[in-house]
């Protein structure tokens, strides 16, 4: 998963189309990050819970070895340099960490680098402390899982050779348990340090591997959701003017009835005057190009509604929290834009539009919004070239 698959949905291609930034893409933009900050958050949670634990297992040790004889060291330089120096060093860390999740000015992926890097900390401390139990170099394979789930190569391969890094230095140049052996005083201490770095590498590929297949499947997942988001687009898209068709208007008016907020609309019923004396002198084609130019107008002009066809010559317009005054405007403009376009076809009644306006109200059903509408639409008709609204005194 992770903010860097959205480098395949955004650069997908669907029947032949590049995939426009729309509203189902943010939505998945936007679920992604809310994943990863979620699983950040977890992953720092991760760090503080093995700070807690080792120094809960720390001072179980202490009492072991102090109750059974097993140590040289007084007890106070044992919790000095076993309990409280690890302990302060990686408080420091988690303090950072805390830091960097809270802090507004970082961005998500600085978040993300800074809490795992401090996470190969934690555990650099850990090995240095108790490098005499040569199988703790396994401690260093947790940062690195712990960055699958983000997806990014990138900061898996810095973890990863932040925490090789760390283990060679641990082993060759710090000595903190003084009965700590020298790799190379024998050829066992050399061979297990070069078997534990090829198990870390060898580790670190299993997590590349496994980020690589994640990406492919969330890919693929991602592509079949924009498809189909697609396909639902297209059902409610008409094919002729590329504006919403009757399904989007029937789907438009549902929402509108289980909208319980304050929200007011407005609806607008538009009739193309004289079309049908345009298409039967110049024919079909000519018809269905006047069709999809009307379309472009609508779409031009209905920044803030949303226009539909319902069939025909037949157009819709829904708009929401929109004053009347704006409305009469939109209409107004999208007259004087079919006049302008009328020029290009040649018949001997003008080409114009009627419309019919119709608030909505709660008490009301979308049907009698439609058929209040159609009421106003037929006043206008009877004028043509005319904007009607309806009157509630009517009913």
């Amino acid at each position: 998963m992770g903010v860097n698959n959205l480098y395949y949905f955004k650069n997908l291609v669907i029947w032949g189309e590049k995939v426009d930034e729309n509203s189902n893409i943010i939505e998945i933009e936007n679920e992604y990050k809310r994943i990863d900050s979620k699983w950040l958050r977890l992953h720092y949670l991760t760090s503080v819970g093995l700070v807690l634990f080792a120094f809960l297992i720390e001072c179980i040790l202490g009492l072991a070895f102090f109750n059974l004889g097993n140590i040289d060291l007084s007890i106070e330089k044992y919790i000095l340099k076993y309990i409280l120096s690890p302990l302060v060093l990686n408080a420091i860390f988690i303090i950072i960490g805390c830091w960097a999740i809270h802090t507004v000015r970082l961005t998500q992926d600085a978040k993300v680098y800074i809490v795992s890097l401090l996470f190969v900390a934690i555990c650099f401390v850990y090995f240095t402390v108790h490098s005499i139990f040569t199988s703790l170099f396994v401690i260093f394979t947790v940062p690195m899982l712990l960055t699958i789930v983000y997806g990014n190569y990138l900061l898996t391969t810095v973890t990863a050779l932040l925490s090789i890094s760390a283990k060679i230095i641990s082993e060759l140049f710090i000595t903190w348990d003084p009965d700590k052996l020298n790799i190379f005083d024998s050829d066992l201490g050399l061979t297990n340090f070069i078997i534990s770095l090829s198990i870390l590498c060898a580790f670190y590929v299993v997590c590349i591997v496994v980020i690589r297949f994640e990406r492919e499947k969330n890919a693929a997942s991602i592509q079949k959701e924009i498809e189909r988001y697609q396909l639902q687009e297209r059902l409610q898209t008409d094919e002729l003017t590329a504006i919403n068709n009757r399904t989007a208007l029937r789907n438009a008016f549902q929402s509108i009835e289980e909208d319980a907020s304050e929200n007011t609309y407005i609806f607008v019923m538009i009739d193309l005057d004289n079309f049908k004396i345009l298409n039967d002198t110049l024919g079909h084609d000519i018809g269905d190009q006047c069709l999809n130019d009307f379309g472009n107008i609508l779409k031009t002009n209905c920044i803030d509604a949303t226009p539909f066809r319902f069939g025909g010559d037949e157009f819709c317009i829904l708009f929401k929290n929109q004053t009347l005054k704006a409305v009469l405007e939109t209409c107004e403009r999208i007259q004087e834009g079919l006049k302008e376009n009328a020029v290009l076809y040649t018949i001997d009644v003008p080409l114009t539009a009627s419309f019919g306006i119709a608030h909505y109200s709660s008490e009301m059903t979308t049907a009698q919004l439609m058929k209040n509408t159609d009421s106003a639409l037929y006043r206008s008709k009877t004028v043509k070239d005319a904007i009607y609204i309806y009157d509630d005194q009517e009913r």
